[in-house]
């Protein structure tokens, strides 16, 4: 997943964090540019000024969050907005297959939980973000059910 955002501290520069989903680990780019990440405790990223010096910039994990926040001279700078607890409980409701369908289940609910929690970060209208999460959780709760119909069908064949 890929994120762009500014820093209050670049104002002219052009931020893109992508996040892998599977390994939860992060690169960040500045104006197109990978930045070094160093190898020190906390494994800042080291974004260079137009004065020649570095800003150290720590990535810190978030409960519930695919994308980590920023921490650049004790200030944590927010690099997706955060939802609420009903947009959280909401897009949360294909993981709900993790209690159903074990593994397969799970990682049909966590794809679909990843998709609405993206899909309410959108531009989109407040409808059209409902009217895709009722798609997508509803998608993903037919797919399992086709899935486990068909898995059953090929075992008892």
């Amino acid at each position: 997943m890929k994120h762009s955002f500014q820093l209050p501290d670049l104002p002219g520069s052009e931020f893109v964090i992508e996040t892998s989903f599977l390994s939860g680990k992060s690169r960040l780019y500045m104006d197109n540019i990978p930045v070094e990440q160093s190898r020190e405790k906390g494994k800042p990223y080291l974004i260079p000024t137009p004065a020649g010096s570095f800003i150290k910039a720590y990535p810190k994990r978030v409960p519930l969050e695919f994308v980590p926040t920023l921490e650049i001279n004790g200030t944590v700078h927010r690099i997706v907005t955060k939802l609420s607890w009903h947009e959280y409980l909401i897009g949360g409701l294909p993981f709900l297959l993790v209690f159903i369908g074990g593994l397969i289940g799970g990682a049909l609910g966590a794809a679909g939980t990843v998709t609405n929690y993206a899909i309410f970060r959108g531009e989109s209208t407040a409808t059209i973000k409902y009217i895709k999460i009722i798609g997508i959780t509803v998608g993903v709760y037919f797919a399992y059910f086709l899935l486990a119909v068909g898995l059953n069908l090929l075992i008892r064949s």
